[in-house]
Parts: structure tokens; sequence; C-alpha cells
């Protein structure tokens, strides 16, 4: 499942297990009604490269969401452009039992700059909801199309789309003899576009984290021959080692705040999880053995740690208070859960659970303990929530490769990134952009 330096999971997993508690196991098939709109091609764009088109950008981030249902465009009855093809004509989108439209258009520039105007309409109140337009350069089409997805997205859901936002990831590479490799980490946008490089290793690196405001990664690197826990800032490519103990340093995570990491360390001889004051480097050990404890995440307030530990016979998800009292167990269904981290809202936990030997992304409600699994896929790793906490991104294996992947919070809008090349692993959504 996964790695020993990332995870510790490969230890927890030959430990003995519990036997299997009664609480309430969901395989989610999706629930509630995809909101149908129609996209129509914008005016102009077949000038461009198909995969820059804003309308095409928006028709798949909207589709990936898992709470939007596009209409094919074969189907429209008229493709208009403009608010005058509209404006008279909603019986006709009605017919089509739509409940929104979009449409557009493209215009160059004098200068190589591209004019970029859209309408968003309520088919059933045949009203106007919105119309902007963008002036931008060819290599920002993409973003527009994002932008614009964002829109439509909150419009009907009440939720901040993360069309825009960044992913954090890692990338192996066969790199000379055999079992040697190259990684690399790298950020892209949020469907894996825009790729640029942060670190390349010719020894592992693992378990990347962003900072509350989106400017820093932590992560861990083998760089030196052993694992040590560095922040860098994303803009400026400046690295700072901050955990670099005798034994395992992993699982960085930032605080809310971003003044605290919470991290394991084995340097008293066990896995247990510190707390590091990030100025400072102050240290404060909040387990104690003789168990494995890893994994932690904060939740969204800062005053309760969620981890991984064994200390019941096998992995399942404890949480304790920022100080290291009240420690709980949540997890009783299953013999293996791992690797848990809090929704933006504080309500849900993702995680990996094993059922039949397969290991799926799922999700945890804490206010009833209901464990939801989300996906058919069987060796799924590093599930992190959306910033908005609707969709959730995990690396799985699809034709024998590593893949990064989504899966809506519904369950019901799965998509693979378009990543390619080597072995994609340890994903990261980013938080929402801040100045």
């Amino acid at each position: 499942m996964n790695r020993f330096g990332s995870r510790l999971a490969a230890l927890l997993i030959t430990l003995s297990a519990l036997p299997v508690w009664a609480v309430t196991i969901h395989i989610n098939h999706g629930y509630g009604r995809e909101f149908p709109i129609a996209i129509v091609p914008f005016g102009g764009q077949k000038g461009w490269p198909e995969d820059v088109w804003p309308s095409a950008v928006v028709r798949k981030d909207l589709e990936g969401s898992g709470w939007f249902k596009v209409l094919p465009s074969h189907d429209y009855l008229a493709q208009p452009h403009h608010d005058r093809e509209v404006e008279g004509h909603f019986n006709d989108w009605r017919l089509l039992k739509v409940g929104g439209l979009l449409i557009g258009h493209m215009q160059r520039q004098p200068g190589g700059r591209v004019d970029v105007g859209f309408r968003l309409y309520d088919v059933n109140g045949g009203t106007q909801l919105q119309a902007l337009r963008y002036v931008v350069s060819p290599a920002q089409l993409r973003a527009v199309g994002n932008t614009i997805a964002n829109i439509v997205y909150q419009h009907w859901t009440g939720v901040r789309g993360v069309f825009n936002t960044r992913i954090a990831f890692v990338r192996m590479y066969p790199a000379g003899a055999p079992g040697h490799y190259l990684y690399k980490l790298e950020v892209a946008d949020a469907e894996g576009h825009g790729r640029h490089v942060i670190l390349r290793s010719r020894e592992p690196i693992m378990s990347p984290r962003w900072s509350p405001h989106g400017h820093r990664l932590t992560y861990v690197s083998f760089a030196t021959g052993w694992p040590a826990v560095y922040i860098q800032d994303v803009a400026t490519g400046q690295i700072r080692r901050v955990a670099a103990f005798h034994g395992l340093n992993g699982a960085p995570a930032f605080s809310p705040d971003g003044a605290h990491l919470a991290l394991c360390l084995s340097k008293s001889g066990y896995p247990e999880i510190y707390v590091m004051n990030v100025a400072t480097g102050h240290l404060r050990q909040l387990t104690f053995g003789p168990n494995i404890n890893t994994e932690p995440s904060w939740s969204p307030g800062g005053g309760h740690i969620v981890f991984t530990s064994n200390r019941s016979g096998g992995p399942q998800i404890y949480e304790m208070t920022s100080d290291g009292g009240d420690k709980e167990r949540l997890t009783f269904s299953g013999r293996y859960n791992a690797d848990a981290s809090f929704s933006p809202n504080g309500k849900w936990l993702t995680l990996v659970s094993r059922r039949a030997g397969q290991y799926h992304a799922a999700v945890f409600e804490l206010a009833d303990s209901t464990l939801e699994l989300l996906t058919a896929t069987s060796l799924d790793e590093s599930p992190t929530f959306a910033p908005n906490g609707q969709e959730i991104l995990y690396s799985t294996v699809v034709a024998d490769h590593r893949v990064l992947a989504t899966v809506s919070l519904n369950g019901r809008g799965h998509r693979i990134l378009g990543l390619r090349g080597g072995d994609v692993t340890d994903p990261a959504w980013s938080p929402f952009r801040h100045p």
C-alpha cells in the first residue's frame, strides 16, 4: 500500500488487527440531482486549440464536479452567441429540460490579446444572471474558462468553485539502472495543466502539504540519504530544513495559522506525533509509545489533531486536542483505516479504508461515525479535500501506473487528471489563493 518512509503503513498493516466493530457502512453510489445546464460552444473559438476553448474548459470542470449534467451540444436547437439570440427563445431551452444556459464569444484583439465574453441565464426564470468580459493573453484562456466555471458552480451550488486552485504532487521516473528513479515535486492547476517543477532529486520526495495561504510547501526529502522535513517557498524556491533528527522525520502538516507543524518523529525510539514552532524550532511531544503514531492532520480551527495509530492492534484513526489531551479512537469499522485529514468545514474526514484487501478513498462523518467508500479502485493513497470540501483528490493505480484522480463528495463525479509520464503520487490540494 503506502511506502514506509511516507506513511509507515507497511508497518501498521503487519500488526495484529482488532475484530470488526458494528458501525454503519455505505458504499456511496451518489445521491441528489445533477443540475442540468447547456453550454453553447463559444463563437470564434475554433481558431484556437480545443484544449483551451473556454466553453470546453467549463464543460469539463462542471461535468467532473459531480453536481452538473451538461447537455450534449448536438441536442441544442440553436447555437446562440449573443443576448439578442437568447431573448424570447427560452421556451426552446425549456423543451430540453435544462435549468441553466451559458453562451459566449471570443475575438482576437490588436496586440495579440483575446476578448472573451460570456452570459449566464436562468432558463426557468427567463433571466440573465451574469454578463462579463475578459481581455487576456492567449496563455490565460484556460484560466478564463476555469473562472467562468467557478461563477457557474457557485451560483447553483452556493459553494465557491475550486477550478482556479492548485495541486502539488510527486512524480517519479525510472532513471538509469533498475530501481533508480528521478523524483520531482511539481505544482499544477487543479486539472493538472500548467505544471512546473518545485524540486528535483535522485532521492525520494514525499508527503507535500500546503501552508494555509498557499505560499509554502512542507515535505519530506531523502536528499541527504535520510528522511528530513523541509519548508519551501513556492514562488522563490527558498528552502529551509526544519527537522533532521535521528530516525524518522515525516508526515508534516501546517497548523491553520501556519505557525506550527505537526509531524512524526522517532527520535525517542517510537514514531510519535510532535508539534513544532516553525519560527523557533521548539518541539512539544503529543503521543507516547510503545506504539506507532503517525500522519497528523489539524482540524480547521486548530484545536484538534487526527492521526493514525496502531495502539488498538491495527491502524485506526484517533483524535486528540492540539496539546495532546483527550485522545479518542474514531474509526471502528474494518481493520485498516489510515491517512485521515479534515474537510474545510470540520464535519468530515477523508481517509484510506481497506475492504477485502483493497484500499479505497473514503469519507468519515464525525457527527454520526458513518464511513462511506467513494471509489471502486483498489490501491488508493493520500486522499486530500479540495478547499471547498466538495471533492477529494487521491493517488490510485490505472493500467499499472500511479495516477491522480478526483471524486466528488457525493460519489458521482469521477475523473482522472491528465498527467502523463512517470508515476504520480502524494497529492495535496492547495487552499484558495490569498494575496
